[in-house]
């Protein structure tokens, strides 16, 4: 299990790592092909779609965290493999795309949000700033479509390096209160704060 949740850590950095350097890429290329574009965002989907996967199978049985892995999973994967397989027919279609794949990572975010703060985290209201502002651009994208593709792609770009950079710190608030309550548990104190279904190791 051990292994599994290091195994999910580790690319659950790597993936916010290379949301945020192709973010940067996109806003200081934005005339890269709509082509690569899609490649690009298929093989971001596809890769957070095998990290929800590991999370799927090292989460406890029948918590609800595992539904929601399984569920991103799904979503994640089926669209990558789509945007990979029908580049030319996405291309239009990429704020869209990239506003519900935004709109999801901001509900995950949402979850860590509300464990903080049952975990009496005092900045807690930070991570849900961060998870309602990503949810709010993954909207802008998917309601307000840019007709330039230009300015689309600087604005993906941003959103990107803003998802990135955000998921590193809630992930890294949520495994420091994780450890303050095990600590807690470890020297017998009432350190169970949270269910132990949605402690992050």
């Amino acid at each position: 299990m051990r292994d599994f949740m290091q195994e999910l850590k580790l690319n659950f950095i790597l993936t916010a790592l290379f949301c945020i350097v192709c973010g940067v890429v996109l806003f200081v290329w934005p005339d890269v092909s709509a082509r690569i574009v899609c490649m690009v965002l298929g093989a971001i989907l596809v890769l957070m779609g095998a990290v929800y996967l590991v999370s799927f199978f090292s989460s406890p049985a029948g918590s609800f965290m595992k539904q929601i892995h399984l569920l991103l999973t799904i979503c994640f994967v089926a669209i990558g493999v789509w945007i990979l397989l029908k580049p030319e027919f996405v291309i239009r279609l990429i704020p869209v795309i990239v506003g519900i794949i935004i709109i999801l990572h901001g509900i995950y975010d949402l979850q860590q949000a509300v464990y903080l703060c049952r975990a009496k985290y005092s900045f807690w209201w930070l991570a849900l700033l961060f998870a309602v502002l990503t949810v709010a651009f993954g909207g802008v994208l998917i309601w307000n479509p840019f007709e330039a593709m230009n300015i689309a792609v600087k604005f993906i770009g941003v959103f990107l390096v803003f998802d990135g950079v955000s998921d590193l710190w809630i992930f890294s608030r949520a495994r420091r209160v994780t450890k303050i309550i095990r600590d807690a548990v470890e020297n017998g104190m009432d350190g169970s704060l949270y269910g132990n279904d949605d402690i992050i190791d």
